[in-house]
């Protein structure tokens, strides 16, 4: 029987999130210099902005709120559920693609993507489009390094949430990374590609600014990679598979 192929050491894993975490810091930065020091998403949602209806155009349009909004978000939930199921086959050894510590990643990434964004909603203090003064609300529109006036109630709008339920599925591109190089990739594009649609589709609600759902795309990688650096601890590095001189001891 032939041996195992052995999986690659995991020193080229922490060389790879060593390189994955300096572009994340260089994506954040290019973040904040963008939308702290311009008005980019104020110009660009007001292209969904009507002054005479003083709302946005297609805030209520059914396509967007029965199937961008509502349909998409409980398309998320089903893949969710089942994608669940697997990652338990997985943990229970079931799986040969799927090791256990694999599918833990992948479950706990899943789950924890959306749960995150969700919480941060409650602390970052930034509102929707439509509560803003430029688009006929009534607070002004803070940066995310801003501070709102106290006369103001705080906005529970970043990171966008309903882009989460597509960027949830960006963990199985750490997942898969090694085993499955090639659908990894299409993993990955496929999940920022959905993620980033159901944000522009809320954008051109008037829900979220553009800058919500970038930081949301950021916020689900980067958070996918220190769960990857967790559960696979630099130790892992010393079980480098045997050579053939030392089998032979």
């Amino acid at each position: 029987m032939p041996p195992a192929k052995p999986r690659p050491a995991i020193l080229s894993n922490d060389a790879w999130l060593v390189r994955q975490a300096l572009l994340m810091t260089l994506l954040a930065m290019l973040l904040l210099a963008v939308f702290e020091n311009t008005a980019l998403d104020l110009s660009l949602q007001a292209y969904f902005y009507d002054p005479l209806l003083g709302d946005f155009t297609l805030r209520r349009h059914w396509f967007f709120e029965r199937v961008m909004h509502h349909g998409l978000k409980q398309a998320c939930y089903v893949l969710l559920f089942f994608a669940t199921g697997v990652c338990l086959f997985g943990i229970r050894g079931k799986l040969d693609w799927l090791p256990r510590r694999d599918a833990w990643l992948a479950l706990v990434g899943m789950l924890l993507i959306p749960a995150s964004i969700a919480l941060l909603k409650q602390f970052t203090q930034r509102h929707c489009p439509w509560d803003v003064v430029d688009f006929g609300g009534y607070a002004p529109y803070v940066g995310l390094l801003g501070n709102l006036p106290d006369d103001i109630a705080q906005g529970k709008c970043f990171p966008a949430g309903h882009a989460a339920g597509g960027l949830a599925w960006i963990v199985w591109a750490i997942v898969l990374r090694e085993s499955k190089p090639r659908l990894a990739r299409l993993i990955l594009i496929g999940s920022l590609t959905l993620g980033l649609l159901m944000g522009l589709a809320r954008m051109a609600q008037g829900a979220h600014f553009l800058s919500h759902t970038l930081w949301s795309a950021w916020w689900a990688w980067a958070l996918s990679l220190a769960l990857a650096a967790a559960f696979y601890p630099r130790s892992r590095k010393f079980a480098l598979p045997a050579t053939d001189a030392g089998s032979a001891h």
